[in-house]
């Protein structure tokens, strides 16, 4: 057998450290690394798997800080940083098959962002110097995570069991796009009417991925926000047209938050307006679409004197 060395002190999803085909479990691996073994082998042929979930490693919050440093940062300092680092999670998500470690880090990332918004919902107001950034498809979920935890902890929805499936929710929310080829994700003028029919399929995607997916972890919250994220108020929404409040609270925020963001970033066919211009074209023009409440929640947030 040909089995390669792996970092001491790791463990992987799944992947093969004795001849196939045994698979030890986490505890079995973590009772090895207590017990002092000081070397795990892979198989070569998972050293793709290996690799990926190395790179899902390199995802920190910290920077390398540590987490005691990160926290005596200013709420806004932490929201940004991350956002970085959920960021760099899309990007892995879009590129890599969705697996047990990305969860997990995506747990982390969701954990430290409920914490700095508890302690001051408007710090989400400090992303705003992201709204321009080019990789705006993979900062798009950061930012929609950020702003449905404000929405929510300004309404009153404070439990965190409620906020994680939030957190979570949002974060993955597009993970189905990743089915979706990059030139189609970024043309920048119109889709043809095939393109556009796919690209309403990526909420079906993304419920297909995140059930697949190793241990799952979303609940039926984060679920029907990955679901039914495109859904309207007024009905016509996609992908099962339900309206009203057949579309649950947590839904609502995350899919003002995703309408809020994508409007107030710029993108190659659209111009970014000010988080007030925003709010104004959803009063006049798109309110029959969107939750009332969560509209008013974001005018406290952002509404006075917000550009």
């Amino acid at each position: 057998m040909d089995f390669l060395p792996f970092a001491t002190g790791a463990i992987l999803d799944n992947c093969v450290f004795a001849p196939a085909p045994w698979r030890w479990t986490r505890d079995e691996l973590t009772k090895l690394l207590a017990s002092g073994q000081s070397e795990l082998f892979y198989h070569r042929p998972d050293q793709a798997r290996v690799d990926l979930w190395r790179r899902v490693q390199r995802v920190d919050v910290t920077r390398g800080a540590g987490i005691e440093a990160f926290r005596k940062k200013s709420p806004a300092q932490r929201v940004v940083e991350i956002n970085d680092a959920a960021a760099e999670l899309t990007r892995i998500l879009y590129e890599q098959p969705l697996t047990a470690a990305a969860v997990a880090k995506g747990e982390a990332i969701a954990g430290e962002m409920i914490r700095a918004i508890k302690e001051d919902p408007g710090s989400v107001a400090a992303i705003g110097k992201l709204a321009r950034h080019d990789d705006y498809t993979y900062y798009h979920s950061a930012r929609v995570a950020a702003y449905s935890l404000s929405i929510a902890v300004s309404m009153s929805l404070t439990d965190n069991e409620r906020l994680r499936a939030i957190a979570l929710g949002c974060l993955f929310h597009d993970v189905g796009k990743s089915r979706i080829a990059l030139d189609v994700l970024h043309k920048p003028g119109a889709l043809t009417p095939d393109e556009w029919e796919l690209m309403r399929r990526h909420p079906s995607f993304g419920i297909e991925l995140v059930e697949a997916a190793p241990n799952p972890v979303f609940d039926q919250t984060a679920r029907e926000i990955i679901l039914h994220h495109h859904e309207k108020i007024a009905g016509g929404g996609y992908p099962h047209g339900i309206s009203g409040q057949e579309i649950v609270k947590e839904v609502r925020i995350a899919s003002f938050a995703d309408m809020f963001d994508a409007l107030t970033t710029a993108r190659p066919y659209q111009v970014s307006r000010t988080r007030y211009e925003a709010l104004d074209l959803i009063r006049h023009k798109l309110m029959p679409n969107v939750d009332a409440d969560v509209y008013k929640a974001v005018v406290e947030l952002f509404g006075k004197g917000s550009a």
